[in-house]
């Protein structure tokens, strides 16, 4: 049965997600009439769904262009799941090193239905026709890390997907059929898959998937490169060996970490807000609009370290009934936000897709890959690491890390959420805010969360007498062994205010002129983004 035709299945839910994946190629924004042709809703429907996805910071409205466009919010969906991932932060530095050997991408894929979704990507050269990012989507029958996932599933496993291709694409199934068939032959003979120019004419693709599990779910190994880079043979006979012995490496450190002691603790989540509640004599339209909050609700359930949870778990913390819990999960798992436990337990686990919602966002925002290689030299000279990050809501989330040493120090992942008030990087974007939007914040904290306006009462002071003297905030009070140091941006990119932020391990308070240094370091660098950006 057709899910959308399963009494299980809420639409409405449907609805109101289908207008975040509408913005997938879109990095301008959409306007309202463009959003109810890309989802085949009326405007009515998009005007009323879209206030609630406003309202969470899911979507931000310009009023000058009247166009829609993805707010933060899309960004922490998936960062549960990122932060779960335990092996991207083993394989991020060899993975790193790679593509900068090759001149091209290294990446970390995970299946969502018919496409896999990079959970992790490392680039240095960047292809002109695809640029890869966390949460970017691929196809599986195009693509060579789809064909290694393919190539190498269980029979079962196979034979599933393959079903599923042949219900929503039978057309590309039976065109790809040739190259499926010899990705099965490479597979079986040198433990790889291929596509050169499949998915992309300029780019040439090879893919070794892990023998590393986690959640039950299997990840993919992945190196693309520029096809005018590569001389005959030079993908099978130079990158494929290389890729074949990253993948082993990555595969005996992980079974090394994981025969030992833990691994460091993920950065907390932020507060999930206060479940939507069911209103007597609500009407149609305000029961859509409930429904897909209870949806995203549900999402912001999930926690780094609560990997798995069941419909009994989540009627309970989201004080619904059983029944609306079965819909919203059904739904849920039927657009990849949320998969079964493969592990045998009844829960959920979220999905791939909770990540590829906030690619557009990501991808779009230039600053980041300019960023990219200052960051990651500086984050090599300092040893620590390197982040930016922007405003959400009342704190702030990282968009980007550089970190490329000490393997003791877990630093924020995309997506991460850190509080206003207790971070440097929060403090330097209170100093470096306009007035009028210093006290809304302020105003916002004292309201959402009185007991940390309490405990931070006079740091923002404090802070700003700091960021007039040195030009750059700094803090231990989030986390008390590692020294932070923040700079902002003097002037938005793209209407948005940014933070360039390092952390340093350091169980002991650093001595003023090593911060100092840190706080120059960054200065220098954010300078040079932003004359980079005036050019």
């Amino acid at each position: 049965m057709p899910a959308a035709t399963d009494p299980r299945y809420a639409s409405s839910l449907a609805h109101g997600l289908a207008l975040l994946d509408a913005f997938a190629d879109a990095p301008a924004g959409l306007s309202n009439k463009q959003l109810a042709e890309r989802t085949g809703l009326s405007k009515a429907s998009v005007s009323r769904l879209s206030t609630l996805l406003l309202a969470r910071g899911l979507l931000l409205f310009d009023a000058g262009t009247r166009r829609y466009r993805l707010g933060s919010t899309a960004l922490t969906l998936g960062y549960p799941l990122l932060a779960s991932l335990g092996v991207r932060r083993l394989a991020r530095l060899p993975m790193g090193l790679l593509a900068e050997e090759l001149g091209g991408a290294v990446s970390l894929a995970m299946r969502k239905h018919h496409q896999m979704v990079y959970v992790e990507t490392c680039r240095w050269h960047q292809p002109s026709a695809f640029l890869p990012d966390v949460g970017a989507t691929l196809p599986l029958l195009a693509s060579a890390v789809g064909r290694a996932w393919l190539a190498s599933a269980a029979p079962g496993e196979r034979a599933e997907a393959l079903a599923a291709l042949r219900a929503h694409a039978p057309a590309q199934l039976a065109a790809w059929a040739p190259a499926l068939a010899q990705a099965g032959r490479d597979f079986a003979h040198r433990g790889l898959c291929f596509s050169p120019g499949h998915f992309h004419s300029g780019v040439h693709a090879v893919a070794v998937p892990l023998d590393v599990r986690l959640g039950g779910e299997r990840l993919v190994l992945n190196c693309g490169l520029p096809a005018r880079r590569l001389a005959p043979g030079e993908l099978a006979g130079l990158v494929a060996p290389r890729l074949l012995a990253l993948a082993r490496r990555i595969e005996q450190e992980w079974r090394a970490e994981s025969s030992g002691a833990a691994p460091p603790a993920p950065w907390p989540a932020p507060p999930a807000p206060a479940p939507a509640r069911r209103r007597a004599g609500e009407d149609a339209a305000h029961a859509a609009a409930q429904t897909l909050a209870r949806g995203l609700d549900l999402l912001a359930c999930f926690e780094p370290g609560d990997e798995v949870l069941g419909n009994a778990q989540l009627a309970r913390r989201l004080g619904l009934s059983p029944q609306t819990v079965v819909r919203l999960t059904y739904t849920l798992v039927q657009l990849g936000l949320l998969r079964r436990d493969p592990l045998g337990s009844s829960g959920y686990r979220l999905g791939a897709g909770t990540v590829a919602i906030a690619y557009p966002m990501l991808a779009g925002l230039r600053l980041r890959a300019l960023a990219r290689p200052g960051m990651l030299a500086l984050s090599q000279k300092i040893g620590g690491a390197v982040s930016l990050g922007l405003r959400h809501q009342a704190g702030m989330v990282y968009v980007q890390t550089a970190w490329r040493t000490d393997g003791r120090l877990l630093p924020p992942d995309t997506g991460a959420v850190m509080p206003m008030l207790a971070t440097a990087m929060g403090r330097a974007w209170l100093c470096g805010a306009r007035p009028a939007e210093r006290r809304a914040v302020l105003n916002e904290i004292a309201v959402r969360d009185p007991a940390a306006a309490r405990r931070h009462a006079g740091v923002v002071e404090r802070a700003m007498a700091q960021f007039a003297r040195h030009g750059h905030c700094s803090s231990r009070d989030f986390r008390p062994e590692i020294e932070a140091v923040a700079v902002p941006f003097t002037q938005p990119v793209d209407a948005i205010r940014f933070v360039l932020n390092c952390g340093v391990l350091a169980p002991q308070p650093l001595p003023s002129r090593t911060v100092l240094a840190l706080g120059s370091a960054l200065t220098e660098l954010v300078h040079a983004l932003e004359a980079s950006l005036a050019a």
